[in-house]
């Protein structure tokens, strides 16, 4: 039994190559007269890689299981033998090779690196691409990225590549993608692509969740740039639909088809809170129910598909507003494009007199704005909008309007 041991890690790392002999069988009788192959494997502090053959054969009376070598001393057998500590000398330059670049080294991350399974040094462009590959053919449909989205990681990767072509380090390991060279990475992105901090940020998190990923599939002991800093602008302010604005797009007529079907359509995501995807998916058959009563939707939140996991359902109960548009429709919504809502909704804002810069999301952000107005509790609306935590709903539901707290104030003066 001969053990290899990496002097630097002796007193923290067990490291040890043993070879074994593997013999056939018939039935459950192993058959001892034939030859055995020799095969190997590692134990790096107890735990042991699955056995990998040498293609070498000898007969049981022939190996030496103590030395760990066959006997003989004809020049056959010398060179099989120079052949077995030739696996032992590889297996142990890389073991101590990789202890270096490698947070966590297991037997098996070593056998599958030595037999070529895996890289010795997975470099940053094959980390990308594994993730951009994943993206493509994701464990669960929900994950699947609509073309516009997957060409936004498709052209992280590029700026990467360009990156890496500036530095003269295509080849760039992930481990040594430092944060030093994150901060350059980020140099470049706001010197080159005149990027902002949000622009420049999200580069930097594609990349890091390439990493990631990378570490979590054992391809890397770590993700280097974990910690690094994403700065962001400030968040705008939203800018939802005042009480009277709602009023006008309610009473909003148009003889033009599709700018009246753009506002009944804005008006039933004020009143639900629905983004533009759940919109699409939404089936009156499939999303409404019933409760004590009273109407309302019932559905899982697109963009609440993270990493795998389903969503609880959200419960948002059927406002009259709503209620309204979908028996104008016989529950059957005319399904518009993200952009004609859009550029419909810019001619509509104009035409009922609201100078603010709204957009679909802004609708979504109506809907909660006016249900805290209306008295309803935040924990209510944390769940019917399908937020994580109330936290989140605080930080973008807090605008109270004006005649809200008007009425607030006469209560209190009616108590006084």
């Amino acid at each position: 039994y001969v053990s290899l041991t990496n002097p630097s890690y002796e007193k923290r790392t067990m490291f040890k190559v043993n070879f074994q002999l593997r013999y056939k069988r018939r039935g459950k009788v192993v058959d001892y007269t034939m030859p055995a192959s020799i095969v190997f494997f590692v134990n790096i502090n107890g735990l042991l890689s699955t056995p990998r053959s040498t293609g070498i054969k000898v007969l049981k009376d022939n190996w030496d299981n103590n030395a760990q070598k066959i006997i003989g001393s004809s020049e056959d057998v010398q060179l099989k033998n120079r052949r077995l500590y030739k696996i032992k000398s590889d297996l142990d330059a890389l073991e101590q090779e990789l202890s270096i670049t490698t947070e966590y080294l297991t037997s098996q991350h070593l056998i599958d690196v030595y037999v070529g399974k895996k890289q010795k040094n997975l470099t940053v462009l094959k980390a990308f691409d594994d993730l951009l590959e994943y993206l493509q053919n994701p464990d669960t449909v929900e994950e699947t990225l609509k073309p516009k989205s997957y060409a936004k990681w498709v052209r992280a990767r590029e700026l990467v590549e360009d990156f890496l072509i500036s530095q003269k380090q295509i080849d760039l390991a992930v481990i040594h993608f430092t944060l030093p060279v994150a901060e350059r990475y980020r140099r470049f992105l706001t010197l080159k692509y005149k990027f902002g901090k949000d622009h420049t940020s999200r580069n930097i998190s594609y990349l890091s969740t390439a990493f990631q990923r990378a570490k979590k599939e054992g391809l890397v002991g770590i993700n280097p740039i974990f910690d690094v800093e994403l700065p962001r602008n400030r968040p705008k302010k939203p800018e939802p639909l005042h009480i009277l604005e709602l009023q006008r797009l309610i009473d909003f007529r148009s003889e033009d088809m599709w700018l009246q079907y753009s506002a009944d359509i804005a008006i039933f995501l004020c009143f639900t809170g629905l983004d533009y995807c759940d919109y699409v998916r939404f089936d009156s058959q499939k999303h409404m129910v019933e409760i004590e009563g009273i109407k309302a939707i019932r559905l899982t939140r697109q963009k609440l598909y993270r990493k795998g996991n389903v969503p609880e359902p959200v419960t948002i109960p059927l406002l009259p507003e709503a209620a309204s548009i979908l028996g104008k429709y016989d529950y059957n919504l005319p399904l518009l494009k993200y952009d004609t809502i859009r550029k419909q909704l810019k001619i509509i804002m104009s035409n009922i007199r609201v100078k603010k810069n709204i957009t679909l999301k802004n609708l979504r952000k109506t809907c909660g704005t006016y249900l805290l107005n209306k008295g309803v509790k935040l924990e209510v609306i944390r769940d019917v909008l399908g937020h994580d935590t109330i936290a989140m709903t605080e930080k973008i539901y807090t605008i109270v309007y004006p005649e809200t707290i008007i009425k607030e104030f006469e209560k209190l003066l009616k108590i006084g």
